[in-house]
């Protein structure tokens, strides 16, 4: 009888450990999602000031040609 409580104890306390560790996995995954969030905004931001120093320095070449040569279409 007391083997059967010491594995009734036993198996309780895994079932236990087993739920905070499935919620704590829970919380790593959301902050994992949040993490892969942030990086994809600061991958387009990257992007888009690279855009920007692109056009920048096309614009500065494009400044160094006489006027009657600069295209101002875009």
């Amino acid at each position: 009888m007391e083997i059967i409580k010491a594995l009734d104890l036993k198996i309780e306390k895994l079932v236990h450990d087993y739920d905070r560790i499935k919620i704590e996995n829970d919380v790593l995954r959301q902050e994992l999602n949040e993490l892969k969030n942030k990086n994809d905004e600061l991958v387009r931001n990257n992007q888009d000031m690279l855009l920007r120093i692109d056009s920048a320095i096309t614009l500065t070449k494009k400044g160094k040609k006489s006027d009657s040569e600069t295209d101002f279409s875009y």
